[in-house]
């Protein structure tokens, strides 16, 4: 669980113009269990909720004032819940593979996980191509499941507070090539674009149809991270790329985020009206094969 915790020691949020009536599809949302939850203030000051049943009430707020229709949420140290409202897409948290194929198989066909993501493989020092993940990429591949895979860095000095195995270059997107080319009928969307290795995940769009992305954590982190958010959207608009790039907020203990994040997308004025309902809403439709 240190793991996770400290992924999210840095946030500087900026002011945007207010959410608008979007309909939008988070691609990357956490949740937590009792235990698992835990409260720390993000860089714009605003402490996360006292308690894990405040957060949860929030999260919901926040996901309707945004009016975010579906949210694909990977639970951490706990199970997956469903909303009163069908929003939460069942997701799968893990930074290694799993162990238990069969079991793994009982949660798809119960319903309990529709996208096998978030993939944090890089925490542990692995990439979403080792062998080991391969027999639950196959599973994916025959039950039609989404596979979500982070990619990019992480918080400063994370190597050393919680994660020995952690290497930036894990996150490469050219990591995740051989599993693209094993699994050409696997759904698969990279997480936060790249971020440093943004130019790689657009060069690997180009040449695998099938992929997707989300924008995720490069929309509300810090400068660098925003910097990645802005030549990504510029160069995947001229490459043609903007139909498989789908909206995500990686929202964590701030729901708060979701708005922000959103404001974030809708300042970028070299993006049309049209380009922004792609990326907030068709793509993932489409993606997640979802009746518009």
């Amino acid at each position: 669980m240190k793991k996770i915790l400290l992924l999210i020691l840095f946030i500087p949020f900026l002011v945007y113009p207010q959410v608008g009536n979007q309909p939008i599809i988070d691609m990357h949302l956490h949740d937590y269990s009792e235990k698992s939850y835990y409260t720390a203030p993000a860089h714009d000051g605003v402490m996360s909720p006292k308690d894990y049943q405040t957060y949860r009430v929030e999260l919901l707020k926040a996901l309707k004032k945004c009016n975010v229709v579906k949210a694909v949420v990977s639970t951490i140290g706990g199970e997956n819940k469903l909303d009163d409202d069908g929003i939460l897409i069942p997701g799968y948290y893990a930074s290694a593979p799993p162990k238990d194929t069969t079991a793994f198989k009982v949660l798809i066909e119960s319903g309990k996980l529709k996208v096998f993501g978030e993939i944090g493989a890089i925490y542990d020092g692995y990439t979403l191509s080792d062998p080991e993940f391969e027999p639950f990429l196959r599973i994916c591949e025959q039950y039609d499941i989404p596979v979500a895979v982070h990619t990019g860095g992480s918080v400063e000095d994370i190597t050393y507070r919680c994660c020995p195995d952690f290497r930036i270059k894990l996150g490469d997107p050219y990591t995740i090539e051989n599993v693209l080319a094993k699994f050409p009928k696997l759904r698969i969307y990279m997480m936060h674009a790249g971020e440093a290795f943004y130019e790689h995940a657009l060069r690997l769009m180009l040449q695998y149809s099938q992929l997707y992305t989300d924008l995720g954590v490069i929309l509300w982190v810090h400068e660098f991270a925003l910097d990645c958010a802005e030549q990504f959207l510029r160069k995947a608009k001229k490459y043609g790329l903007l139909d498989r790039v789908m909206f995500g907020s990686d929202q964590m203990v701030w729901p708060h985020a979701i708005e922000k994040s959103i404001n974030q997308l809708n300042s970028y004025d070299f993006l049309t009206q049209e380009d922004k309902k792609k990326i907030f809403y068709d793509n993932a439709v489409t993606f997640l094969k979802l009746k518009n």
